[in-house]
Order: structure tokens, then sequence, then C-alpha cells
């Protein structure tokens, strides 16, 4: 899987105009002898296949490659950046399967009531409105209208920045992000509800007289979870790397970011490294959600 993501990013990023060297020599106001310098000493001039092979060769050391146009290893940027993009993902993940959960499941105890149609159709408003939008609107409220927010980065620039400092500027980004996801996971547990609630263990339930609060929360919700489980997971390469629009809107200093910046830079390597790093995040979701599946279902063996 890697080996394709790798080839696949070398292939597009070959196929669009201009080279990292065009960059660089567009920053230093250089002339074509020099720019043909750079793309020698980069190794730009040589064939796909080899550039290809030379960058397999280094990831398969641990080697990332260096990026020309930060002046760093890729693997150090990408370190400096997972910090802010684990504490937004974490945080804006976290909202999502609470709220999710609990929006979810009053829905399907209310099926068919005011209630349940409500929280559908804002379930629906959700997933269908653009994040950009909304994080936009969300600056527009909160941070210029009401002051009650910052309106992006992550810190404060003239006071000194402690743990709240930092929360307060996770408020808006990660509600922004956490909105998609949580429309995802209330739609689903709200389908996973009802169908554990037409189950025969439910019926049983009932008719020995348990609450149903009890059957609610004790009985169906763990059968339930697991295809919450299965949304989250499968989305948490995309919230750490993905976040791009959110990040960008909110000036957050995450792997989106830089994501986006590698992409008007043309660097190459850092964007062949975010996307392997994506990669290997997909393979850890999954391996996650195996352990997650043989925790709320004791009798499912790892896959």
């Amino acid at each position: 899987m890697l080996i394709v993501v790798v080839a696949a990013t070398f292939v597009l990023i070959s196929l669009a105009p201009g080279d990292t060297a065009q960059v660089l020599a567009g920053q230093s106001g250089a002339d074509p002898e020099y720019l043909q310098e750079i793309r020698e000493r980069l190794e730009l001039d040589r064939p796909l296949p080899y550039q290809v092979k030379s960058y397999l060769a280094g990831v398969a050391r641990g080697d990332l490659g260096f990026s020309v146009v930060r002046g760093q290893p890729v693997s150090d940027a990408i370190l400096a950046r997972l910090g802010p993009s684990v504490l937004l993902a974490g945080a804006a993940m976290a909202l999502a399967a609470v709220l999710g959960v609990l929006f979810g499941v009053f829905a399907a105890a209310r099926r068919g009531g005011l209630a349940d149609a409500a929280i559908s159709i804002l379930s629906l408003v959700g997933y269908s409105v653009p994040v950009f939008w909304l994080g936009q609107l969300l600056i527009a409220l909160f941070a210029v209208r009401l002051h009650w927010l910052p309106a992006g980065g992550m810190r404060s620039v003239r006071e000194a920045s402690g743990t709240i400092d930092v929360a307060r500027h996770l408020v808006l980004p990660a509600g922004s992000l956490a909105m998609l996801l949580l429309a995802l996971v209330v739609r689903v547990t709200r389908a996973a509800m009802i169908d554990a609630l037409e189950q025969d263990y439910a019926t049983v339930a009932r008719a020995k007289g348990l609450p149903e609060r009890r059957i609610l929360f004790k009985h169906a919700l763990r059968n339930a979870l697991r295809p919450v489980v299965t949304v989250l997971t499968g989305y948490l390469g995309l919230v750490l790397t993905g976040a791009v629009l959110v990040e960008t809107v909110f000036v957050w200093p995450g792997l989106g970011r830089l994501l986006y910046d590698s992409v008007l830079a043309r660097d190459t390597p850092m964007l062949t490294g975010i996307l392997i790093f994506s990669a290997s995040l997909v393979v850890l979701a999954n391996l996650v959600a195996d352990v997650l599946y043989r925790l709320l279902d004791p009798r499912a063996g790892f896959r």
C-alpha cells in the first residue's frame, strides 16, 4: 500500500507544471543556469522511476527525505506539527463521539417523534454544511461580534500562553471539524440502536420488566457501538492529516496546514512523507478498531 502511495504521489506531482527547483529559483531570483544546477543537485533531472526507487530506498531506512523548501528533514517537520494535529483531532473526535452517541440514542428512543425528526434534520444539515463556511461563521459570531473566543492560531501573542489559552483557541476549530463527524455518528448510532432494539434480547428484556433506560444503555448500546467505532477509526487518518480547510481558516499549525503549504511550494518530499504518515495512520486505525471490537464483544475474534 505504501509503495503505491509513494509511486502515485510522484507521478501526480510530476504531471503538474513546475517543480521544487522553480520554487527555490523564484524565491532567490535565479537565472535558468542556476535553475538547472538546482535540478541536478536535487536529482530532479533524473527519470521518474529512478526518483521513486531512490525515495523508497530512503523510506526503507526510515528516512522520509529532506525538504529543501523548509531546510529541515521531513520527519522533523511532521513531528513538529503532530502535536497540534493530535490535539485538534482528539478534541473533535471526542466531541463528535460523545454528543453523537447521546443524540443518536435519544433519537432512537424517540423514534418517529418530534425529537427524532429534529435530530435527524439537524444531523443532515450538519453533514451538508461546508466546513470552511461554518468556520468563518463561527469566527464572525464568537470572535468578531461577541469577542468570546480568539479568531485563529493556537496561542496568544500578547500574553503568556497556558492551558486555558490553548483551550480557548481550540474551541472554534474543534467545533468546526467535529460537525461532519458528529452528524455521521448521530445517524449511524440512531440506525444501529433501532436495529438493536428490535432484536430478540431486547424483546426478552422488556418481557422481564426491565426499565427501558437499562435496555437502552446496558444491552442495546453496547451492540450498537461497533458501527460507531468503524466510523470513528475510519476517519482517524482523515481528521489528523486531512483537516486542511479547518486549519487554514483558523491558522492552526497542524499537519493539514503543512500539507497545504507543501502543495503550494511543490515540496515533493514533504508531500510524500505526509501521505505515507497518513496511510500508516489508516493501518493503525484498523488495528485499533479490531481491539475495540474485541472489547465490545468478546465473542468476536481479531480479524
